[in-house]
């Protein structure tokens, strides 16, 4: 399987509004996509500190924090705010999963679906990564 580069970085946080206002006021950097996904029961906002816009934050936030069933809501109460997963591009996510299957990796999503920005996505069972939650990321055509 080929990675193309590192997509983003996917941080879990209690507020995102006050998250967002956050890395843009200590870090300087640009939010460049907001987007509520009720299906998932999340709303995520990316961040860039660079023009190149090469590899992103993604803040989440449940839309329901006490909401169990949502694994954004019971990492935040389990764990607290904090690194969720990293996610990687690549070229063609159903390939890679074939791939990953074919090595023996726990997969969570064993076919790819509509994630944020209207890309592809698939997660990775973090007991297959150590102990890291990956997410592949095929961007949406355009």
């Amino acid at each position: 399987m080929q990675i193309e580069n590192l997509d983003h970085i996917g941080i879990v946080v209690g507020n995102l509004d006050e998250a967002i206002k956050f890395y843009q006021n200590t870090f300087g950097m640009k939010l460049v996509h907001y987007e509520l996904i009720p299906e998932r029961g999340i709303k995520v906002a990316f961040l860039v500190s660079n023009e190149k816009n090469e590899t992103s934050i993604e803040l989440l936030e449940p839309i329901d924090h006490n909401d169990m069933s949502n694994t954004v809501a019971k990492f935040l109460k389990n764990r607290g705010q904090g690194l969720h997963h990293l996610a990687i591009k690549v070229s063609d996510i159903n390939r890679a999963l074939e791939e990953l299957t074919a090595k023996g990796l726990q997969l969570v999503d064993t076919s790819p679906r509509k994630g944020a920005r209207g890309h592809l996505v698939a997660f990775l069972h973090p007991k297959s990564v150590m102990g890291v939650l990956l997410e592949l990321v095929q961007a949406k055509e355009l």
